[in-house]
């Protein structure tokens, strides 16, 4: 019995039972994906960064800089004002029109009606203008414009990074899973044939024990293969802001 034991145990790990493979077979989108990663990671660029949402934060960020530099640019005409004024009345006391506020005038005009208009620019520079503060603004608006572009670069190198560690790790995930599968159908024919070994009284409880032990052990490991992988790819979906699927497919219209 002893002899039939060992020999048992020597034949699971040495004969083809043990490498028993079934791979499956892919086409289409698929292989290109899995096998095409010069091809795959510029497109998962593109799908990832214009899924950013942090980037088009920075796009407003930009486009509100451009005005407060436009605005700066226009400071000068702060500084100039158009007046207009209108005298009229028939008593001591007349009412002018002053840049669109009514006053009254006291004087004396007389009892005859009395209408006049004026006219009149003014401009205003203060020594801080003068003395280069306008051009400092102006380049600080500047620099604002220069770092939104710097943080955009940063953010697109940050999601290519990110999409290179998901790839990477849903290409690895995909290959522990084939192998994790096919330890599965080997662990289960293991399983099967010391049942009926020991049925035969070939073998003696505590090897089938082990080998059920095995099996369950490699069911295990499928499922935590399976789960990885499914969780990879689902963040990857998630940061292209779509099904890798549709993504792929598309590519190939």
């Amino acid at each position: 019995m002893f002899k039939k034991t060992l020999y048992f145990l020597f034949s699971i790990f040495l004969s083809p039972v043990f490498v028993f493979s079934q791979k499956s077979s892919i086409s289409g989108w698929q292989k290109n994906f899995f096998d095409s990663s010069e091809v795959v990671l510029p497109i998962l660029y593109n799908a990832a960064i214009k899924n950013a949402t942090s980037l088009e934060i920075l796009d407003i960020s930009k486009q509100s800089a451009y005005d407060d530099l436009a605005l700066a640019k226009k400071e000068l005409l702060r500084n100039i004002s158009f007046n207009t004024g209108a005298n009229y009345g028939n008593t001591n006391t007349s009412l002018s029109n002053q840049g669109g506020v009514v006053v009254p005038v006291y004087g004396t005009i007389g009892n005859r009606s009395n209408t006049s208009y004026s006219a009149g620019v003014s401009m205003g520079i203060n020594l801080e203008q003068l003395l280069g503060g306008r051009r400092l603004r102006l380049h600080r608006q500047q620099l604002a414009i220069d770092q939104v572009e710097v943080n955009k670069k940063a953010g697109e190198r940050a999601i290519r990074q990110q999409v290179i560690n998901l790839y990477q790790n849903l290409v690895l995930s995909r290959t522990v899973l084939a192998h994790s599968e096919d330890a599965l159908q080997s662990a289960l024919v293991n399983k099967n044939l010391a049942e009926k070994q020991f049925q035969q009284g070939e073998i003696l409880v505590n090897v089938q024990m082990g080998i059920n032990d095995m099996y369950t052990s490699t069911v295990l490991a499928r499922d935590q293969a399976a789960n990885n992988y499914k969780t990879t790819l689902l963040l990857l979906e998630e940061l292209i802001g779509m099904p890798v699927s549709t993504l792929m497919t598309s590519q190939q219209k």
